[in-house]
């Protein structure tokens, strides 16, 4: 068995040094080969390939999961309260094994709390009959849809946790990510949320499902793991999501009626909700002042500066866009969450860790001039003559996905799906990039689509 695991090891640091030493050639290359005419494409690429090295470094020889910390230091069974909260709208199809699954959780000090928002199909009727069948859950019918927000700082209201862990209606959690998470908080009080793992509950479905989930892995696994290192995980994604009370509560009002060139910002969700937690200490004061009457304010919490984590051991699956369709409402819709939270979080987070903090606002500028890039090696350079530019850039992009599907083979040794982790970046760099011009000009419109 020893023999065994240190084989495995073995493997796992090799893929590894693959990555990471494939990287350093690509940035080696492209300091001695490529056309410096241009000097900010030049130092575009650099920069890319050179943040890409740095964050798969980083988790290799950093990133240790925090529930195995708390594991590790003795902790025991945690006994804390914990509140689990579902906004749930026409989710006829999936609310019922989402709360299995929830019911399931083998931490046994919980309470289940299902915000209706007004659904127009079953979804009710399936919500009554599952509180007949089961103990320990509440339901709450919202008169009127109000929005995911709305609907869960009802639940909010409500709840008796000192911890709170959000799931979506589409999502189902492993039967021990809740005591996982739960023992990782009682471990470290400085931690204000979790960020579980997720993957696609319907990869297998067809290409673009299988292709999705390679992705998640390594949104997950790569980057939310190098921001962990910092305790600063940006986004606390929705299907598990977990935050202490004193950490979220007197800010909900502000993340209830958040606002963004004048009207209601109904998205950024998850990425808003994290932002407050990691700008406590900044912005803190002032929104309690401005909340001052609301219930979420009764009770005064403390402004600290709160870690936020990512936890691989927490297991949770969502269901993922099976159609172009409704992939690309979902992509629109992150684009706008994207550029709302590029003013907020935006606004404070260069007080972080100085590492995670220039990761931040590069990746920022990655994605504003990505599509610049793009447009000018796969179109304008081949009509003037250049054909070969296209052919390196997705060359490089393809480099990148594989590098990224190395990271996804060393997850899980036994899915194939890591192979089809290329494909996510070339989808991501044509057709997905460009997407944030039109999110830009249509982001007034607060139409939600969950796909």
């Amino acid at each position: 068995m020893a023999k065994n695991l240190q084989k495995k090891q073995k493997s796992h640091f090799a893929i590894v040094y693959v990555v990471v030493i494939g990287l350093l050639v690509i940035l080696v290359g492209k300091l001695l080969f490529v056309d410096r005419a241009h000097v900010f494409l030049y130092g575009y690429g650099l920069l890319v390939t050179f943040v890409l090295t740095v964050t798969f470094a980083v988790v290799h020889k950093s990133y240790k999961d925090p529930y195995l910390v708390a594991k590790e230091s003795g902790q025991k069974k945690s006994r804390t309260t914990v509140s689990i909260l579902v906004a749930a709208f026409n989710e006829e199809g999936m609310i019922a094994r989402c709360l299995d699954s929830l019911m399931r959780q083998s931490h046994t000090n919980k309470e289940v709390i299902v915000v209706n928002d007004c659904s127009t199909d079953k979804t009710g009727e399936i919500l009554d009959e599952y509180v007949k069948a089961h103990a320990g859950i509440t339901v709450i019918h919202m008169e009127k849809n109000s929005g995911k927000k709305r609907a869960l700082a009802a639940g909010m209201l409500e709840a008796k946790g000192e911890y709170f862990a959000f799931t979506d209606s589409d999502s189902v959690l492993a039967s021990d990510a809740i005591e996982k998470i739960a023992l990782t908080m009682d471990h470290d009080k400085t931690i204000g949320g979790v960020s579980g793992h997720c993957r696609a509950l319907n990869g297998e479905k067809n290409l673009l499902t299988k292709t999705q989930d390679s992705w998640y892995e390594g949104q997950f696994s790569i980057r939310k793991a190098f921001e962990s290192v910092y305790g600063a995980v940006t986004c606390v994604s929705g299907p598990l999501a977990v935050f202490r009370k004193d950490a979220i509560y007197n800010y909900i009002p502000a993340w209830q009626h958040d606002r963004f060139l004048g009207q209601e910002f109904k998205f950024a969700t998850d990425r808003t909700l994290t932002g407050f937690v990691l700008g406590s200490e900044t912005i803190g004061a002032k929104l309690k002042e401005k909340y001052a009457g609301s219930p979420f304010l009764k009770e005064d919490f403390p402004t600290k500066s709160w870690r936020i984590v990512y936890s691989k051991a927490a297991r949770a699956w969502t269901a993922v866009p099976d159609n172009l369709r409704s992939f690309m409402k979902q992509q629109i819709r992150w684009k706008k969450s994207f550029i709302r939270n590029m003013f907020f979080t935006g606004a404070f987070f260069w007080r972080k860790n100085a590492v995670v903090a220039t990761n931040y606002y590069l990746h920022i500028l990655f994605v504003l001039a990505g599509p610049f890039i793009a447009i000018r090696h796969l179109i304008w350079l081949p009509i003037v003559g250049n054909v070969m530019s296209a052919f390196l850039y997705l060359a490089g992009i393809l480099t990148i996905g594989f590098a990224f599907g190395l990271a996804y083979k060393l997850e899980d040794r036994h899915c194939r799906k890591w192979k089809y982790r290329p494909l996510m970046s070339i989808i991501s760099t044509v057709f997905l990039s460009p997407v944030i011009f039109y999110s830009m000009a249509t982001i007034r419109k607060m139409v939600w689509s969950r796909g």
